[in-house]
């Protein structure tokens, strides 16, 4: 009878350990599992352990990446959603699969509802237009273009055209 039970305790002992080990592999599973949040129209810096070869992202439209080296990675959030980020070694072993979340910026933004349109603003320091997406398309397209106009004519500028647009293609 004494033996029976040394053996039985000897087998909880060995269930144990096993529960134990896929314990810890499904805690380390959830952990490469986190969520990597950038805010929407900003970039951040992904810092990775081993170097890669490929990097792809699920939904371009989401987040896009730009690749600084084998181990670094800038994120940049296009429009808000959750998509994932798969990074691979030379042979195509998977090194990082990874959920983006694109967020919204900081409490400084504002939304104003009109109607069914509506507007969006950055309130640091003081409430300034900005485009967002789901903004009322005739506001939107005329900040984009505000936009574009101060780039050319900052572009002109670097170019030693002070206050001339960069030349246009034709």
């Amino acid at each position: 009878m004494r033996a029976y039970r040394t053996k039985k305790t000897a087998m909880r002992r060995v269930i144990a350990a096993a529960l134990g080990a896929s314990c810890a592999a499904l805690i380390a599973g959830a952990a490469q599992a986190e969520t990597f949040m950038v805010e929407l129209n900003q970039s951040k810096a992904l810092h990775l352990t081993k170097p890669i070869s490929t990097i792809m992202v699920g939904n371009p439209a989401i987040a896009d990446v730009s690749v600084e080296g084998s181990k670094l990675v800038y994120v940049m959030g296009r429009s808000f959603g959750t998509t994932n980020l798969v990074a691979t070694d030379g042979e195509g072993n998977a090194i990082l699969n990874l959920d983006v979340s694109v967020i919204a910026q900081g409490a400084s933004t504002v939304t104003l509802t009109r109607g069914t349109g509506q507007l969006s603003y950055n309130c640091t320091p003081r409430c300034e237009r900005i485009p967002s997406v789901g903004d009322n398309p005739d506001n939107f397209d005329a900040i984009m273009k505000q936009v574009a106009d101060a780039m050319s004519t900052g572009l002109g500028a670097a170019q030693g055209n002070p206050g001339l647009a960069a030349p246009s293609e034709e």
